[in-house]
């Protein structure tokens, strides 16, 4: 299934004509990434974008429900530091300037209204990254979750939305401190399961690394974050 992807469509250029990109189409595929690492192997970066997801996954190897009406794409390019965060900020800006009001959970989750509208899994193939998004469109497959066509009054395409993330995600320069300005995180009590156990406190800030900072002073890198309520509730 994975192989019957149409040839790349004519070098397609952003509508911010930041650059010039590659994009492969398939109708349905296990994952975008799976494929998008198939590709992997020149130095150009490309996109590739399926209609259904037979095995969307998310992070800590969660699924990702991916009916058809989503937008589910892979976008393969140079590592660099703060990709699932810069990723996550693309997400947020886009979304901001279509009318859906984002918000980030460390590290990033996007959501809106505290629900869950998009996912990103980034993951490392040799020198290059992959980075996969999912965007719920019209549907809410996951209980808690919402989408944006429930939020938005007008229809909007997963064209107009992906090439607003990808061309966003080639725009920013300051990753961290654009990043700040959507986070839901900092600030609140929470409670962060790690492979080493869980840690609670209050979020303080989000470093240079992109860890979560505690109030007690630790640092976590990776984690499954779980907002608690304010004591003044």
């Amino acid at each position: 299934m994975e192989k019957r992807f149409t040839s790349p469509s004519a070098h397609r250029r952003l509508s911010c004509e930041v650059s010039i990109i590659k994009v492969y189409r398939v109708d349905k595929t296990t994952s975008t990434n799976d494929l998008a690492r198939n590709l992997s192997g020149g130095d150009e970066d490309f996109v590739v974008v399926a209609e259904e997801q037979t095995s969307g996954r998310g992070r800590l190897n969660r699924k990702w429900i991916s009916p058809k009406g989503g937008l589910y794409f892979s976008l393969c390019c140079e590592q660099e530091p703060l990709l699932p965060l810069k990723a996550a900020t693309a997400v947020a800006q886009t979304l901001d300037d279509l009318g859906v009001p984002p918000s980030l959970k460390w590290p990033n989750d996007v959501l809106v209204d505290g629900k869950k509208i998009c996912g990103i899994l980034v993951e490392i193939v040799g020198s290059k990254a992959v980075i996969g998004v999912g965007v719920n469109m019209d549907s809410t497959p996951i209980k808690g979750s919402t989408c944006v066509h429930h939020i938005l009054e007008r229809p909007v395409s997963s064209e107009t939305i992906m090439d607003g993330i990808i061309t966003r995600f080639k725009r920013i320069n300051h990753v961290l401190e654009t990043y700040k300005q959507y986070s839901s995180t900092i600030g609140k009590e929470v409670v962060i399961k790690t492979p080493s156990g869980n840690v609670s406190g209050r979020v303080e800030d989000i470093d240079e690394k992109g860890r979560i900072v505690l109030d007690n002073g630790s640092s976590i890198i990776s984690g499954d974050v779980i907002y608690l309520r304010s004591k003044e509730n």
